[in-house]
């Protein structure tokens, strides 16, 4: 008889999770689906999330973990840190649809992504700490040093193509990436 392993049905239920939120949103993801792709009971997701709403939060969570741990963030390069940044979003993508599912989806103020906020909270500290001791200009407060780098690094993929392709063509990575680290280059005044 095979042993049951439930961090391997939850582990299961979040990647079938994250492919069908990326690939539909939160409101047209139906439980069912995501069950069945991952092969699991309907009812294991209540058992382990409480709710789809729950679900869709510790996938966020697992993205935001994981973006923390692949993407370093260095406040003494802030343009190598937005390149980093840009290339994680171009070879996934799907993170990128998931997270703009959360802003179209969830802007109420009763929902925060707690990870999220306290991840933003410590580069901003970061930051404040590099500029306090001169590695970084002090001409933007450090909150508008970190989300003006993060958006120049991901305003790539939250553009329609149609927009995007009058600065470079869609397929011209390169390119971009390099527009994104020149433009933060810039913006720190180096």
């Amino acid at each position: 008889m095979a042993a049951r392993d439930p961090d391997d049905k939850k582990t299961r239920l979040l990647d079938a999770a994250f492919a069908e939120f990326a690939a539909n949103g939160i409101a047209a993801t139906r439980t069912d689906a995501i069950a069945e792709r991952a092969g699991c009971s309907p009812g294991l997701i209540y058992t382990y999330f409480g709710s789809k709403d729950g679900l869709f939060d510790a996938v966020f969570e697992r993205i935001v973990a994981d973006k923390v741990a692949q993407v370093p963030f260095t406040p003494e390069d802030l343009p190598g840190y937005a390149g980093r940044l840009f290339d994680s979003h171009a070879a996934h993508p799907e993170v990128a649809r998931v997270v703009a599912w959360n802003q179209l989806e969830r802007r109420r103020p009763a929902v925060r992504n707690v990870s999220s906020d306290e991840s933003g909270r410590r580069k901003v500290e970061q930051v404040r700490e590099a500029q306090s001791r001169g590695l970084l200009p002090g001409h933007f407060d450090a909150a508008q040093v970190v989300y003006l780098t993060q958006s120049l690094a991901l305003s790539w993929f939250f553009l329609p193509d149609e927009i995007t392709a009058h600065a470079a063509d869609p397929a011209d990575l390169d390119r971009r990436r390099a527009t994104v680290v020149e433009a933060v280059r810039r913006l720190m005044g180096s």
